[in-house]
C-alpha cells in the first residue's frame, strides 16, 4: 500500500515539474517591460577638470525584453554588472552642460550599454530626467591633520598633544572645494585609563565627497608621562613698554619658580623658555613693588612658588 502511494506521489511530482517547465518556456518568451537602476558612467572628462557638484551614480530606466532575459539578468546580476551602464560623453564640455537624459539616450541608444547575450532594449529614462554637469579646475594641496582623539589618564599622569605621521596629507578635487578645506580630522576616538604612551593608526575622515585624499590613515603617538615638578632658576625678567628718555631697571633681574608638567618636558626646560614680564605702563612713582606676569610653554600644567614674589622697578632720571 505504501509503495502504491509513493508511486502516485512521484507521478504527480513529475507531472507538476513537466507542466512548470512548459509554462516557464512559454512565459519566458513573452515580452515584458521592467524598470531598474543602472550605473551612470561619465567618459572623456577633459584633463585637469573635475566635477564641481555631485553627479548621480545611477539612472532609473525602463527596459523591454523577453522574460527569459530578465530571469537570466536577475540570476546572474553580478556576472553582467560590467556590461550594464548608461554612458554620457563629456568631451565637448568645458564648464557646464544640462543633459536631457531621455532625449540624449534616444538619440544615442548605443550609450545605453546592455549585455549582448540578452535580448533587451532601452525604452526610456524615468529618473533623473535631466542632470546638470558642472566642471571646475582640478586642484591639489596639502593640509594639516587635526586630532579628534580624546584622552583620559590615570591620576598622576598627563597626555600631551598627539603627533601624527604624516602630519599633513594631500587632497585633490574641484578648486572651490579644495580651497575651502584648511585641515582634515582623524576619526573620533576615546582612550581611557592611560599610564603610558600609545601608538596606533587612525582613519582620516573624508573632507568632502568630491575631494580625494591620500593617505587614508595616519600613525599617531599619544605621549603619556608621569606628572612631576622642578625648580627653574635664573629666569630673566623682561621689562616691556620702557620709555626711551629714562633709565629703568628691575630688581632683581632674575627670578626662580617651580613648574609642573610631564616628566620629559620639565627636564628639558631652560630659563629662557619661561617669560617673566613687568609692564612699565603700570609703574607709579608712589608704588615700589610689582607682581610680574608669567607665561609658560603650552605643554606645562602650571607654575608656583615664584621667588621673589614682588619685583622693584627702579627709575633713574638722567641729570643734564
Amino acid at each position: 500500500m505504501l509503495m502504491i502511494k509513493n508511486t502516485k506521489f512521484k507521478r504527480i511530482a513529475y507531472s507538476f515539474v513537466i507542466a512548470f517547465v512548459f509554462w516557464f518556456f512559454i512565459k519566458s518568451e513573452e515580452v515584458y517591460s521592467v524598470n531598474l537602476d543602472i550605473p551612470l558612467v561619465a567618459r572623456n572628462l577633459q584633463e585637469q577638470k573635475t566635477y564641481k557638484e555631485e553627479v548621480p551614480e545611477n539612472v532609473f530606466i525602463t527596459l523591454k525584453g523577453s522574460g527569459r532575459s530578465f530571469i537570466w539578468l536577475r540570476v546572474f546580476k553580478n556576472f553582467y554588472k560590467d556590461d550594464f551602464k548608461a554612458v554620457i560623453d563629456l568631451s565637448s564640455i568645458t564648464d557646464e552642460y544640462n543633459f536631457e537624459l531621455d532625449s540624449y539616450y534616444k538619440k544615442n541608444p548605443e550609450k545605453i550599454v546592455l549585455p549582448r547575450s540578452l535580448d533587451l532594449e532601452f525604452v526610456e529614462v524615468l529618473n533623473p530626467r535631466n542632470i546638470q554637469i558642472k566642471l571646475q579646475r582640478y586642484m591639489v594641496k596639502k593640509v594639516p591633520v587635526k586630532s579628534q582623539i580624546f584622552t583620559l589618564t590615570e591620576p598622576g599622569y598627563i597626555a600631551l598633544e598627539g603627533v601624527f605621521i604624516p602630519d599633513s596629507i594631500s587632497i585633490g578635487g574641484p578648486e572651490e572645494a579644495v580651497n575651502s578645506i584648511e585641515f582634515v580630522q582623524t576619526n573620533k576616538d576615546t582612550l581611557q585609563n592611560l599610564t603610558s604612551s600609545v601608538e596606533n593608526e587612525w582613519l582620516i575622515l573624508s573632507p568632502n565627497k568630491l575631494v580625494s585624499y591620500d593617505p587614508k590613515k595616519v600613525t599617531g603617538l599619544i605621549n603619556v608621562q608621569p606628572i612631576s615638578e622642578t625648580i627653574v632658576t635664573g629666569i630673566p625678567v623682561q621689562l616691556v613698554n620702557k620709555p626711551n628718555d629714562i633709565n629703568v631697571f628691575v630688581n632683581p633681574a632674575t627670578v626662580s619658580l617651580t613648574i609642573v608638567g610631564g616628566l620629559e618636558q620639565i627636564t628639558s626646560i631652560s630659563p629662557e623658555d619661561i617669560d617673566v614680564i613687568i609692564d612699565f605702563d603700570y609703574w607709579n612713582s608712589e608704588k615700589q613693588f610689582y607682581s610680574p606676569s608669567i607665561k609658560l610653554p603650552e605643554f606645562l600644567i602650571e607654575w608656583k612658588d615664584l621667588s621673589p614674589n614682588n619685583l622693584e622697578i627702579l627709575v633713574i632720571k638722567e641729570i643734564n
